[in-house]
């Protein structure tokens, strides 16, 4: 029996669709890096493009360059796709060939620390375009930490000490930043820093944690950390090979590097399980590289990729008798890959 009150009550703009599923796959944003999608933990194994991400981590981490490469993807997914990125640290025209895939025709990218350029361009300029039909699908802000408070910004010295500035300044920005996203489907992606962890009453805290106050963290869906990762096998290909040019050396002799791997862990989700861990490879002159290594694990670490004894693997009625020729198979052969992919997300579906 259909309630005479609903249809009036549905009638406002802000009423919820339950027919739109932010879940579905081409509701979804990803990056090139299959682990790095695994950890969003949904059926689609991506990013809503109504939800936000903020991923933080210690300096030079791989913070931008998965920002870089969530456009990267979105680009190569979507042929009309735009983004925004903010580059409040100002190296915008020192990174942006980072990722040389990307095309800039479809990236507008901006060196300011301003909070009227950033939050006031987005409401005043951005928005009419977006409500005019343009397919903006990513607004990046590298670093929220970077951007300055309304009053320092015009404070005439540094003398002055503008306690609270800051945390109102961008809680203001997101309030508006915020409901626009969600609204049009665009995903907010943003960074933050770390810093020390001044907790003297619990000696067991960490000595560091996400330098962002309880209203920007309250904005965000997905907390994601994201670290260089150091352990010897981490500095290794699946085969044994170093991410280094033995070709040319520095002053001590050592081999030039040419690419390591990110660690990237979902440390806090609103709209899902947390505590999923994920890696992926970064060359300096490709982006990320070695997505089969990725699939391979994957597939092994959640059955997907049966064992048998120690030495053999079987997916799909066939089997393989070292973990190389399973991982070379999925480099060879495409749909092999997706394969193992598509299985890894059915098991998200069960839950």
């Amino acid at each position: 029996m259909s309630n005479k009150w609903l249809k009036q009550l549905q009638q406002y703009e802000d009423t919820v669709d339950y027919n739109y599923d932010s879940f579905a796959p081409e509701n979804c944003l990803y990056t090139p890096s299959p682990y790095f999608n695994w950890i969003f933990a949904n059926k689609s194994n991506g990013v809503p493009k109504n939800a936000s991400v903020l991923m933080f981590s210690e300096p030079k981490a791989g913070k931008s360059l998965s920002c870089y490469a969530f456009i990267d993807e979105m680009q190569r997914r979507d042929p009309e796709g735009i983004a925004l990125y903010y580059n409040t640290e100002n190296r915008g025209q020192l990174q942006h060939d980072l990722f040389k895939t990307i095309d800039k025709t479809r990236l507008a990218m901006y060196d300011t620390n301003d909070p009227s350029a950033i939050f006031d361009r987005i409401e005043h300029d951005i928005k009419p375009m977006v409500q005019d039909g343009m397919p903006l699908r990513i607004i990046v802000l590298d670093s929220i930490n970077n951007i300055i408070g309304v009053k320092r910004k015009d404070s005439e010295s540094v003398e002055n000490h503008l306690m609270g500035d800051k945390a109102l300044t961008i809680q203001t920005g997101l309030e508006k930043l915020i409901p626009f996203c969600k609204q049009n489907k665009i995903m907010l992606l943003a960074t933050a820093q770390l810093r020390a962890n001044l907790d003297p009453s619990n000696p067991r805290a960490p000595k560091e944690k996400m330098a962002a106050q309880f209203a920007t963290k309250h904005a965000f869906e997905y907390f994601v950390s994201v670290k260089r990762a150091g352990a010897a096998e981490d500095k290794v290909d699946l085969e044994g090979n170093a991410y280094t040019n033995e070709e040319a050396q520095d002053a001590r002799g050592e081999a030039l590097q040419t690419g390591h791997k990110i660690y990237v862990k979902m440390e806090g989700s609103s709209i899902g399980p947390a505590g999923r861990a994920g890696m992926f490879t970064v060359d300096y002159k490709h982006g990320i590289i070695n997505q089969y290594e990725e699939v391979f694990l994957l597939g092994k670490r959640t059955g997907v990729i049966h064992m048998e004894g120690n030495r053999t693997y079987l997916f799909g009625g066939e089997r393989w008798s070292s973990k190389m020729d399973c991982a070379n198979a999925i480099k060879d052969n495409p749909a092999l890959s997706q394969a193992i992919i598509d299985e890894v997300k059915k098991l998200d579906n069960k839950q």
